[in-house]
């Protein structure tokens, strides 16, 4: 294929990129504008019901005694919390210092069991329960003080059956956790969203709460490829059970520290996605899911349009980059003649639609995580996390996807703790 015929391929790729972005932003702002009245509970809590927080654990012995502590001294009736926590068959230390924490609080409970995975740990846990309300949080999580109340505040209406809390980065360390801290403020913005279009597809181990009725409508947790939490979203929605978000109730957790990890994490993140959608294609039916059905097949287009994306730009930079460096050599690198701003014209910068389009998406991106950060009142100077962020996420997310792809096509199961 000659270059004449091979460009304008790409560049419709990358038109059709970002024509469906571009629909997407609209979509997001259309219902921003629509429930801008309605980002936060305004109202008090009526009542405090009892409830039981869920603390699965494997081999989480430095992390369990700070973990309780930030349950039990959430800003809610000390005598309206229940703290299970479940060993998971750990070989350190973790159930022994957790007896020493029920020994010191009646508020906490522990189970222990042989190892089988973080959904027969909280599947234990739930028939134990005896609050009205079952949260869950993972190990490495830290709620904030007025966590709780915020999300009780949604419970309170008749037709909500779980809350997810808003995820940040705790003290984002390095460039790695900066774009992860960056991912999550443009996440909270949209899972926000999601909310109002009634289109949640992940009640998120970091924290989540439940009426415990759910579990008897939908049944217990299962394996669901190693993404119990996307799962159990998917099946509430099938039986359209309605899943809120909350802005002002946020759960810290930690980054990952390196590249591997990150990888290993997404991988198993995004196959669980693919392969628990795959088992609830009827929510694919508009007829019946309206919103939600339009969002997933946009979550499952939009893979494939990041990969083609980011390959096409980075064809487009090497070729860039190529073509320079070799003018470059040829002049010796004598760049001085071109450094006299007298002779430039605007006559000769004439850019085409597509950078404008680019433009575009970027700002609206932009826009996303501002408003991540503003309506969750977050604090921290993000100058080049927003950097690292818009250089290497779009790289970084296509990659997860096709080796995502790949893990799926091989067939091979992920192994997790």
């Amino acid at each position: 294929m000659t270059k004449n015929e091979t460009m304008p391929i790409i560049d419709i790729i990358i038109y059709i990129g970002l024509f469906i972005a571009l629909y997407f932003g609209a979509l997001i702002s259309i219902t921003l504008f629509e429930n801008r009245n309605q980002l936060y509970k305004k109202q008090g809590v009526f009542n405090f019901p009892l409830v039981s927080v869920l603390l699965p654990c494997y081999n989480e012995e430095k992390e369990i005694e700070e973990a309780v502590a930030s349950i039990a001294n959430l800003d809610y009736p000390k005598n309206k919390l229940e703290i299970i926590v479940i060993d998971d068959g750990s070989t350190d230390a973790t159930l022994a210092r957790a007896k020493i924490l029920q020994a010191k609080d009646p508020r906490i409970k522990v189970i222990s069991k042989p190892n089988g995975g973080k959904h027969t740990a909280l599947n234990l846990a739930i028939p134990q329960a005896k609050g009205e309300l079952i949260a869950t949080l993972d190990a490495d999580c830290r709620p904030a003080k007025n966590a709780l109340k915020e999300i009780i505040k949604y419970l309170q209406e008749p037709d909500v059956w779980a809350v997810t809390a808003s995820i940040k980065i705790l003290k984002p360390q390095n460039i790695l956790e900066g774009v992860q801290y960056a991912e999550l403020l443009v996440s909270a913005f949209l899972r926000k969203i999601y909310s109002f279009l009634g289109a949640i597809n992940v009640t998120p181990g970091p924290l989540t709460v439940f009426k415990k009725q759910v579990f008897s409508i939908v049944g217990l947790y299962k394996k669901a490829h190693l993404t119990e939490d996307c799962e159990m979203a998917l099946r509430m929605q099938s039986k359209h059970l309605k899943i809120a978000h909350t802005l002002d109730a946020v759960v810290y957790t930690k980054g990952q520290k390196n590249i591997k990890a990150l990888f290993r994490q997404r991988i198993r993140w995004y196959r669980g996605f693919t392969l628990n959608l795959k088992d609830y294609l009827p929510l694919f039916n508009i007829k019946q899911h309206g919103n939600l059905a339009v969002l997933l097949f946009y979550s499952f287009l939009g893979p494939l349009l990041s990969i083609s994306l980011a390959t096409v730009s980075a064809y487009k930079i090497a070729r860039f980059s190529a073509r320079h460096i070799s003018n470059g050599w040829l002049i010796r690198f004598d760049f001085s003649p071109f450094l006299n701003f007298r002779h430039l014209s605007l006559v000769s910068f004439n850019p085409k639609p597509l950078l404008f389009l680019s433009i575009i998406v970027l700002l609206i991106i932009f826009c996303y995580m501002m408003l991540g950060k503003w309506l969750t009142f977050d604090k921290t100077k993000i100058k080049q996390n927003i950097i690292f962020y818009f250089l290497f996420y779009s790289f970084l997310n296509a990659s997860w996807w096709f080796l995502t792809g790949l893990s799926i096509i091989s067939g091979k199961e992920i192994k997790w703790k």
